[in-house]
C-alpha cells in the first residue's frame, strides 16, 4: 500500500493532503520565529483554493493584495489587564459585557413543582437573602469578560470537604449559605484529570479546580467540580478549548478590532471639531525669518503672533501689518455621520446586540419599530439561557430546595420567563386565544377534565401560565 503524504498544520495536528490540493515544494511558506507564516513568491495555482480567479485582471489568487490578508490569533483572552482596562474605561465594551448578562437573569425563572405557594415564596426569600440572582449575573458577566468563571456553592459544614463530591443525601435544612463567585482572572487552575463518568453533565471537563482565595487561613483550595457552577465565555473548537484550559474566549476578543475602529473614528471626529475653523495668517518673510534668524528674533516673532491673537476681539477685529493678510478656512463635515454610523452597525453586528439597544438610539428608516431586531436578540438570549444558565440552575435549585424545605420534591423543574414584556391587554388576548379552543373542546365533551388541564399547562408552559393547574372535583377546569 502506498503511504499518503501528510502535512503538519499550524496547531501541530497532521492531516492527509491530496496531490491535487497540495502546492509545490517551491511555493511552501517558511514559519517565522513568531509563528506567522512568511509568504514567498509563488506561482498561483488554480487548485490552491476555491473561488473566482482571473490572471489577466490580477483577480483572485493572482492579486497580491488578496494574498497579503490573513487572520491571526490575538490572544486577548489571556491579557486580563487589557480586558479589565477596556471594561472599566470603554462604555461600549462595558455594555457589550453587561447587557446580555443582565438580560439572561432579568426575567428569571418559574418553578414547576407540586409545592404550594407559601413554599415557593420561602424559596424566593432564600434566593433574595443570599443574592443568588445577582451572584449568578456576576458570574455570567465575568465569564463573558475573561472567558470563564465559577460560582462555588457554600454549604454549611462542608468547608473541609471541598475536594470531595457533593452528596445530596448529606444535605439538610438551612445548609445553603450562598454563592462565591471566582472569575478566571483571580486565578483558577483546572486539573488535568477529566470527568470520566458518561452520565455526569461535566463529562470531558476538569474534575477539580484549584482556586486562589488569597485569604489568611488558606491561600488556595482544590474544589470538586460537583460543588461549582461553571460559566464560560464564547465557545471555542475542541483544540482551542484545550489550549484555553477548558475555558472559553472573552466576548471582547472577536470584536476588538471593531471596537478600536469605532473608538478611533469617534476620537478623530472630536479632533476635527477643534480644527473646524482654521485661520491662516500670511506673512511675507515668515519662513526665512524663522529659518535664518537668531533665537532672539524668533522669540520676538512668536511673541508678536501671540499678542496679535490675544488682542483679537469677538467682534472680528484683527490687527495686522500692512503686508500681511488673514484668511479663514472651514471644514466640511459632510459624510462623516454616515461613516460613523457604519462603524456603529459593525460593532452592533459583531456583539449580536441591536444598535437600537446597544447605543440607545431610535429605530432608523420608514415605519421602523425595531421589534424584529429585539425579537432576534431575545431569541439569542433564550439560546444562551438554555446553553449556559440552565445547567447551572439544574445543579443549584435542588440544593436550595433541600436547604429550604428539608427534602427534594419528586417534581422539580423550571422554565425561563419570557424577556419580551407585553401590555395587560396583549397578555389577556393571548391567554384567551390559547385557552378558548381547549375550553370549547371540554364543554363539548371531546376531552376530559384532566386532558383539558394538561393541554392548558402545556400551552402555557412557555409563558409560565397555568403551572399550578390541576383537576377539580366539581367538574370545572
Amino acid at each position: 500500500m502506498s503511504k499518503k503524504k501528510k502535512q503538519r498544520t499550524g496547531n501541530g495536528a497532521r492531516r492527509n493532503v491530496s496531490p491535487v490540493h497540495c502546492r509545490s515544494q517551491a511555493t511552501a511558506k517558511e514559519p517565522s520565529p513568531c509563528g506567522r507564516s512568511q509568504a514567498t513568491a509563488k506561482e498561483p495555482s488554480p487548485y490552491g483554493r476555491d473561488g473566482y480567479a482571473n490572471a489577466a485582471a490580477f483577480l483572485g489568487e493572482w492579486s497580491a493584495l488578496f494574498q497579503s490578508g490573513t487572520f491571526l490569533r490575538s490572544g486577548l483572552t489571556s491579557d486580563t489587564v487589557e480586558l479589565t482596562n477596556a471594561y472599566r474605561e470603554n462604555w461600549l465594551a462595558m455594555r457589550i459585557i453587561d447587557m446580555p448578562s443582565e438580560d439572561m437573569t432579568r426575567a428569571w425563572y418559574t418553578l414547576k413543582t407540586e409545592m404550594g405557594a407559601e413554599d415557593l415564596e420561602d424559596l424566593r426569600r432564600l434566593e433574595a437573602r443570599h443574592s443568588v440572582k445577582q451572584e449568578i449575573t456576576n458570574a455570567i458577566r465575568w465569564a463573558r469578560l475573561y472567558g470563564g468563571a465559577l460560582a462555588l456553592m457554600v454549604i454549611r459544614g462542608e468547608e473541609r470537604r471541598l475536594s470531595l463530591p457533593l452528596d445530596p443525601d448529606a444535605l439538610g435544612p438551612d445548609c445553603f449559605q450562598g454563592l462565591l463567585v471566582i472569575d478566571r482572572a483571580q486565578g483558577i487552575s483546572p486539573s488535568l484529570e477529566l470527568v470520566q463518568d458518561l452520565d455526569d453533565p461535566d463529562f470531558g471537563l476538569p474534575a477539580f479546580y484549584t482556586v486562589n482565595l488569597n485569604t489568611e487561613d488558606c491561600a488556595s483550595v482544590t474544589i470538586h467540580h460537583s460543588r461549582v457552577l461553571r460559566f464560560i465565555g464564547r465557545e471555542l473548537p475542541a483544540t482551542e478549548t484545550v489550549r484555553e484550559n477548558y475555558w472559553g474566549a472573552s466576548e471582547l476578543e472577536h470584536i476588538w478590532d471593531e471596537l478600536q475602529k469605532r473608538s478611533e473614528t469617534s476620537a478623530n471626529m472630536a479632533q476635527l471639531v477643534f480644527q473646524a475653523n482654521i485661520t491662516t495668517l500670511k506673512m511675507g518673510r515668515f519662513g526665512e525669518d524663522l529659518a535664518m534668524g537668531t533665537e532672539r528674533q524668533k522669540k520676538k516673532i512668536l511673541n508678536m503672533l501671540s499678542e496679535e491673537n490675544r488682542i483679537r476681539t469677538s467682534y472680528g477685529l484683527q490687527l495686522l501689518s500692512k503686508d500681511d493678510s488673514l484668511e479663514n478656512y472651514s471644514y466640511n463635515f459632510a459624510g462623516l455621520p454616515e461613516v460613523y454610523e457604519a462603524f456603529m452597525l459593525d460593532v452592533a453586528g459583531a456583539a449580536e446586540i441591536p444598535a437600537t439597544k446597544l447605543f440607545g438610539r431610535s429605530p432608523q428608516g420608514m415605519n421602523a419599530t425595531g421589534e424584529s431586531d429585539l425579537r432576534n436578540y431575545y431569541e439569542m438570549i433564550a439560546g444562551l439561557q438554555e446553553r449556559l444558565l440552565r445547567p447551572a440552575l439544574e445543579r443549584l435549585i435542588p440544593v436550595m430546595a433541600i436547604s429550604c424545605w428539608g427534602f427534594l420534591p419528586e417534581q422539580l423543574d423550571f422554565v425561563f420567563n419570557p424577556l419580551a414584556t407585553e401590555t395587560a391587554g396583549q397578555t389577556a388576548e393571548l391567554a384567551e386565544r390559547l385557552s378558548s379552543t381547549v375550553i370549547e373542546a371540554f364543554k363539548a365533551g371531546l376531552i376530559t377534565r384532566d386532558e383539558a388541564a394538561a393541554e392548558l399547562k402545556a400551552r402555557g408552559e412557555k409563558y409560565a401560565w397555568w403551572c399550578g393547574l390541576s383537576g377539580r372535583t366539581d367538574g370545572r377546569i
